[in-house]
C-alpha cells in the first residue's frame, strides 16, 4: 500500500512548495506549521516566510507562491475541523486527523505522507513532471523513517 512519496528537489530560491503541492487542493486544508522544525527564508528580505502556526488554505497558497529558500520544514495538512497536534511517528499519523505530512530535510530531501491514494499518485506524477530526482513511492514495506520529524 502506498503511504507517501519521496524525492529530491534542487536547491533553489523560488516557489518550491507551490511546485511540489500544485497538484493538491491546497485551499481545502488548514496547514499546521511546526515552528520548531521550520527554517524557510524569504529570498529578498531575509526573514522567515512562515509567521503563523496555522494557515487556512488560501493564506497558505498565497504564502507559498512567493520566493524563498528551504533549509528544513515540517508541515501538516488537516481538514478544517481536524484535531491539530505535532505528529512524531507514523502510527500517530495513521491515527490522527492529519491528511498530509510534508518533510523537507537538508534543503533537498522530501518525504510526503498522505492518507489518500489518489493524492499520493498525483504528487508522484507531479514530481516526475518537475524532473525531481529519485522519485519513488513510500510503502509500508520500504518506509525506513522512524520519526516524522526533520530535526
Amino acid at each position: 500500500m502506498i503511504i507517501g512519496v519521496s524525492f529530491k528537489i534542487p536547491q533553489a530560491t523560488d516557489n518550491t512548495l507551490w511546485k511540489i503541492l500544485k497538484c493538491v487542493e491546497i485551499p481545502k486544508y488548514k496547514w499546521y506549521n511546526i515552528e520548531s522544525q521550520n527554517e524557510v527564508w524569504e529570498s529578498f528580505q531575509g526573514g522567515m516566510i512562515f509567521k503563523n502556526v496555522i494557515y487556512n488554505g488560501n493564506e497558505f497558497l498565497r504564502c507559498i507562491q512567493s520566493n524563498y529558500y528551504i533549509i528544513f520544514l515540517k508541515l501538516q495538512a488537516y481538514f478544517p475541523d481536524g484535531n491539530f497536534f505535532d505528529i512524531h511517528t507514523y502510527q500517530e499519523f495513521q491515527n490522527s486527523d492529519c491528511q498530509l505530512l510534508l518533510l523537507i530535510a537538508d534543503c533537498e530531501f522530501v518525504d510526503i505522507y498522505v492518507k489518500d491514494q489518489t493524492v499520493a499518485k498525483s504528487i508522484y506524477k507531479n514530481a516526475v513532471l518537475n524532473q525531481y530526482g529519485e522519485v519513488e513511492y513510500i510503502t509500508e514495506f520500504n518506509n525506513s523513517r522512524t520519526k516524522m520529524d526533520v530535526l
